[in-house]
Parts: structure tokens; sequence; C-alpha cells
């Protein structure tokens, strides 16, 4: 992306950020207002969900531990009815958490204190990817009983069943059929799901995310027929 084309986008991106911390929220809603995004702040998740209902956004930034309802709540509630960008932030550095926000359908996960530009950094490029997605036009993909429609992130099934992915389950299901009978190892996937401040070789976060998506794909996913699983290196995914 050029930089016009950059700034453009950054004029034009309506981020909410949902923190019960308002000195924090006041500030960083601040630098990025400096920056060129519009920026609006709820303290809680009622309070989020009618300016939702009032507002298109294009970026979430939640907060993971609020009093009464959690980000977590929120965080699945944005994944499955509309197509935004979810940066999850929090103080914990659980990898079992970070796994779970994966799953419930978060592109990223920033812990606090973080720095101001590290921030801007992940949404930009989040930013980046979702302009993309919106110009390249919408692919389809034929796997089994399944068409995937890429831009749309969902998969319709041949008896009509209609499955909604998360962006880091639609990211990796894209490379999956870009590469078929290719082994993808974990790091790859790492990569390609944009899931960031993991512990390399070791992290468990792919496997989570393969776990969903087998649910989702496989008639029986204890006996998988597309993603299957090579011990000790990664994945490869048959069209079946």
């Amino acid at each position: 992306m050029n930089e016009v084309t950059e700034e453009a986008d950054r004029q034009s991106a309506r981020v909410l950020m949902v923190d019960d911390d308002l000195d924090l929220s006041q500030e960083t809603c601040a630098f990025l207002i400096d920056k060129g995004y519009q920026v609006t702040h709820a303290p809680n998740v009622p309070a989020a969900r009618q300016k939702i209902a009032d507002n298109p956004y294009d970026l979430f930034l939640l907060d993971l531990m609020m009093p009464g309802t959690s980000g977590k709540v929120l965080c699945r509630e944005i994944a499955t009815r509309m197509d935004a960008g979810i940066i999850m932030v929090s103080s914990i550095e659980d990898d079992a958490e970070r796994i779970a926000l994966l799953e419930l359908g978060a592109d990223d996960y920033i812990i606090k204190p973080f720095n101001q530009l590290e921030l801007l950094a992940r949404i930009r490029a989040l930013s980046r990817r979702r302009q993309s997605n919106k110009a390249s036009r919408t692919r389809l993909t034929q796997f089994g009983a399944w068409e995937f429609v890429e831009n749309e992130r969902h998969l319709k099934h041949d008896d009509g069943r209609l499955i909604t992915l998360t962006s880091s389950e639609a990211q990796i299901l894209r490379f999956f059929t870009e590469n078929p009978d290719v082994l993808c190892t974990r790091e790859d996937l790492l990569a390609v799901g944009r899931v960031r401040q993991h512990g390399g070789a070791g992290d468990r976060s792919v496997d989570a995310l393969i776990k969903r998506l087998r649910s989702k794909v496989e008639e029986d996913p204890g006996n998988p027929v597309h993603i299957q699983t090579v011990w000790g290196q990664g994945y490869v995914f048959r069209v079946g």
C-alpha cells in the first residue's frame, strides 16, 4: 500500500475502543485520533453494543477483563456478525487465554502496558489486509462437499448449510486451499493466521485453530479427511 492509500485508509477507518481503564483509553484514543483515525470509546460491553447498533466500525480494541460482561463475549459477537478487525487488549499473558481468544475470533492480542507505536503498527497491518481483501475479487474454492467463499468468509455445503469463519480461520483455510498436499508447519500457519506474540515452535495456538476449522469442515473431526495431521511436523490439506 502506498503512502497516499494508507493515509486515506487511516482517515476513513472507524475504531471503537472498549475498555474500563479511562486513563489508558483517553491516552490511546487521543494518540490514534492524532494519527488520523476516527476513534470512539465505550467503558463497558453494554455501552459498546449501543454504539455498534448506531454506527459501523472497521476495528475494535477490546479489553479482556471488564466489570460485568467480559470482552470475550463481545469478541465472539463481533466475529460472528460482522466483518471487522479485532485486537484484544489485556494484562494477562497466559497462553491458554490467548488461544481461547483466537478461537473466539480475535485477530491479534496485545499485552498491557503496550507501546502506542506498536499498537499503531498492528492496526496498520490489519487495515492493509482488510483493504487487500476488499480490492481482490471474490474467489470461490471447492473442496469435498464445500464451497469456500473467501472474501465473504463463509463456507457453503452441498446440503445448503452455511458456516461463518473468523478472519484467522479464513486466512488459514485460504492458505490450505492454495497449497493442497503440501506440508504446512505450525510456524507457517502462525504467520499466515497473523497470530502474534506466540512462543515459537512450541506454541499451540495453531492447534486450537485447526481443531475449530475441523469442527466446521469435517464430517468426523476425529477422523479428518481434509485437514490431516503429520505428527511432529504440521498439517497437510487434502481436497478430498
